[in-house]
Order: structure tokens, then C-alpha cells, then sequence
């Protein structure tokens, strides 16, 4: 109950308000509320473990990586299912309210990004279109930073609703149609980052 409390209060108001304020709207006293979770900290970490980790979806990795299906069908089917775990109010405004006040969720949840999902597309990209090995040639800054514009397709889609409060009737066609406008380039500025890598390699 104190969790749950907690994910509602956090996504409302953000991390600056008190403990104190949290007990009287759940109807309990501080020193109850402090039993479970000695401190504000700790409160905080298990809201980034059942908000973020605990719906993080272990087969997105490999569903990205699956060459049995085309690259374009593995990003639908990633990006369908990722915003029907993160298209949500909570989620949405917890993770904007940490990033402004420091809290260590955006930091820690955008290096899982990193290593599961940008990372898996990239080198996925670079298989769908034949292109040099990542263990030949690792994965360039550029190459990064385009599937960042895609991840962050999604997340304005959700900003958009949950912040903006607009009216979003479909964000899965919206994100469809992200994913067609990146793959129409991705291959161009993946094979313009390669050439740059190994440009430098010979010059170096």
C-alpha cells in the first residue's frame, strides 16, 4: 500500500515533496511509513524497482536480435510492446521528475537502455545491411546517438499524452511511422560512420 501510495504521490507532485506529506495522504503515520522504509531513499529505490526493473521485459533483447525476422518487424514488434509497459502516467512522470531533481533512476535506467536495447539495434542494423562487424568495427558515436532519436520517438510520444496531456489516438501508428522515417537513413549514416572509423584506423 505504502509502495503503491508512494508511485502515485512521486508521479503527481515529484521527488521534492516529504515523506510526511506521502503518510497523510496514505492515512498513516510517519514513524509507520519509516518502519518499512527507513528512509526517503529507500522508498525511491523500491519505486524504480517495480516501476522500471520489474517491467522490463527480459525477450526485448532478443527479440531485436532475432534475424529470422526482418529488421522493420523486430523494431514494430519491440516498440509495441515497450510502449505498452512505459504508456503510462507513472512511468512517464517519475522518470521526468527524477532527471530534474537528480534522482538516480534516469541515470541507472538509461544505461539499461544502452546495453539492451541501443546497442542490440545497432548491431542489428549493421547485420540487416551487411555492413561491417562490430567486433571490427565497433559501433561508432553517430550510430548511437540515430537509434537514441528512435528511442526517443517513443518517449515523446508518451511525454505528449502524459505531460502535454494531448489527445494521442493511436501512438502505435505513430511509432510505425517513426520507425519508417529511421529506417529510410539508418543505413546511409551507418555506412557514413564506418567509413570514418576506417578512415582514422589507417590514418592513425
Amino acid at each position: 500500500m505504502i509502495l503503491d501510495g508512494a508511485i502515485r504521490y512521486f508521479a503527481e507532485a515529484g521527488f521534492h515533496g516529504q515523506t510526511r506529506e506521502l503518510a497523510s495522504r496514505l492515512g498513516i503515520t510517519n514513524s509507520l511509513l519509516f518502519r518499512y522504509f527507513p528512509t526517503k531513499d529507500d522508498l525511491v529505490e523500491q519505486v524504480y524497482q517495480q516501476v522500471y526493473v520489474g517491467r522490463w521485459q527480459a525477450d526485448w533483447e532478443h527479440l531485436l536480435l532475432d534475424d529470422s525476422q526482418t529488421l522493420r518487424n523486430r523494431l514494430r514488434g519491440f516498440y509495441k510492446s515497450y510502449l505498452s509497459v512505459i504508456y503510462s502516467y507513472e512511468w512517464v512522470r517519475i522518470f521526468f521528475f527524477a532527471g530534474l531533481r537528480g534522482v538516480n533512476i534516469k541515470s541507472r535506467y538509461l544505461k539499461l537502455l544502452e546495453v539492451r536495447v541501443i546497442e542490440p539495434i545497432c548491431i542489428a542494423i549493421r547485420r540487416e545491411y551487411r555492413l561491417a562487424d562490430p567486433a571490427t568495427v565497433p559501433l561508432s558515436s553517430l550510430e548511437r546517438d540515430a537509434v537514441w532519436g528512435l528511442q526517443g520517438q517513443v518517449l515523446y510520444i508518451c511525454v505528449r499524452r502524459f505531460v502535454y496531456d494531448q489527445d494521442i489516438r493511436d501512438p502505435e501508428q505513430i511509432m510505425d511511422a517513426a520507425i519508417d522515417v529511421f529506417l529510410a537513413g539508418i543505413a546511409q549514416v551507418a555506412r557514413k560512420a564506418i567509413s570514418r572509423s576506417q578512415a582514422a584506423a589507417r590514418g592513425s
